[in-house]
């Protein structure tokens, strides 16, 4: 595990937070959950048919408490649903709380676990979906997510931890999205990363170096963020070689300030952006990703790469969980 990682679970190690994993009848959901408990990170609560669980499974869950969706639907679930989507209402709300990610997301709204992670088997537009029923944060507007990349050795970066936003939720932000965007990102990182967020917004070009209405857009947001969190560390717009290399950054700028160069959050100006970065930086450059984490959100939810190994899911547990709190 990256440092970033073992920080969070020395972090969050015996507090007792209670995950609950919706997907409690994937083998690498289970072999996870146990590990979580091993390592102190949490007490995770398995949803599915437990009868089905324990007669099927190939590890011991003696531990670990499984609770059925279909029988778990208390008149105070259902009130944590009812009305925090459209289409969630009194008449059909049964139906999604046998949903066993949308009784994940009543669970939380009660507060009778603090973190959910999900999607090692559900696309993330389902996570992302039924995440909208927990809500916004007071005050905030816009939801959106980030990646945690851990880069492979050797690469032409100050950081090593390297968070990325927003990769799945934001398609094609406003100034006022993408500001919320940067700040919740910037929140995030004090969280997470064992330094100061420095933030690089980024865009294909540098300081002025070319001229488009995406240009403006980005170099906007920048001095929105430093108007309304003077105490965030941000620079743009630049491009991602700038933001990351002090070599390319001196031969670009004349005053490298506190970001160029050094940056460890990067803020992508769309989701095709984002997305397709992160995707390269981990198949191509050989990073570690863990997330999409959600942020933004009342409480603390994550999603998952349906590809992911036991190791991924414990990562972005312990990550889920230091953000609650």
């Amino acid at each position: 595990m990256t440092d970033v990682i073992q920080n969070c679970i020395a972090k969050i190690k015996g507090r007792g937070q209670k995950l609950v994993l919706p997907e409690g009848d994937d083998p690498r959901i289970q072999e996870a959950a146990l590990k979580m408990l091993e390592l102190e990170i949490a007490e995770p609560v398995l949803l599915g048919a437990e009868q089905s669980i324990r007669a099927e499974t190939g590890f011991d869950l003696s531990d670990v408490a499984i609770i059925d969706p279909a029988t778990n639907t208390s008149d105070p679930l259902a009130a944590a649903l009812i009305g925090k989507k459209r289409k969630i209402t009194a008449d059909n709300v049964s139906e999604y709380l046998a949903n066993p990610v949308y009784n994940a997301v009543a669970m939380l709204n009660t507060g009778s676990v603090h973190a959910m992670v999900a999607g090692a088997v559900l696309p993330t537009s389902k996570v992302i979906e039924a995440a909208f029923a927990v809500g916004p944060q007071a005050g905030l507007k816009t939801l959106s997510s980030f990646f945690l990349m851990t880069l492979a050795q050797g690469i032409d970066t100050s950081a090593r931890s390297i968070m990325f936003a927003d990769c799945a939720i934001n398609i094609d932000p406003d100034v006022d999205q993408l500001t919320e965007i940067a700040i919740t990102t910037a929140d995030s990182a004090s969280k997470l990363l064992d330094e100061e967020p420095r933030l690089a917004m980024l865009s294909f070009s540098t300081h002025g170096s070319a001229r488009h209405t995406h240009v403006s857009k980005v170099a906007r947001v920048v001095e929105l963020v430093r108007k309304r969190r003077p105490d965030i560390k941000i620079d743009g717009e630049m491009q991602v070689d700038t933001a990351l290399s002090a070599r390319v950054a001196k031969t670009k700028l004349t005053d490298l300030g506190e970001v160029a160069g050094r940056a460890n959050v990067l803020i992508f100006p769309d989701l095709d952006a984002g997305n397709i970065a992160y995707k390269l930086v981990q198949y191509c450059g050989g990073a570690q990703a863990t997330g999409p984490v959600l942020q933004g959100f009342a409480r603390p939810v994550c999603d998952l790469s349906r590809g992911a190994t036991v190791e991924d899911i414990v990562s972005a547990a312990a990550v889920t969980i230091a953000l609650s709190l």
